[in-house]
C-alpha cells in the first residue's frame, strides 16, 4: 500500500503492532473524529441540513401576544422555593 504522507506511514506502522480489537476501537474513534468533529470547507450546508433534520417544525397560527399569554397562563405558582430565599 502506498502512503500519502509520512504521518499515514507512521500511523500504519503503529497500528500493525496492535491487537485487532484495539484496531477496531481506533477505527471507530477515527470515524467519530472525522464525522463529528472535523469541519471540512464546503460542509456548512451539509452540517446545517443535518442539524435541521433533527428539529421539528413549528406550526402555529397564534400571534406573538397569544403565544406569550399561553406561556404565562400555563405557569404554576411553586411554593417549594419560599423557604430557600
Amino acid at each position: 500500500m502506498q502512503t500519502k504522507t509520512m504521518y499515514e506511514e507512521k500511523i500504519l506502522r503503529e497500528l500493525r503492532d496492535l491487537p485487532e480489537v484495539v484496531q477496531e476501537k481506533l477505527s471507530n474513534i477515527m470515524h467519530i473524529l472525522t464525522k463529528e468533529f472535523m469541519f471540512f470547507e464546503g460542509d456548512e450546508k451539509r452540517v446545517t441540513d443535518e442539524f435541521l433534520s433533527v428539529c421539528g417544525t413549528w406550526e402555529d397560527n397564534k400571534s406573538a401576544e397569544e403565544q406569550i399569554q399561553t406561556i404565562y397562563s400555563s405557569r404554576r405558582s411553586v411554593s417549594r422555593t419560599e423557604k430557600v430565599f
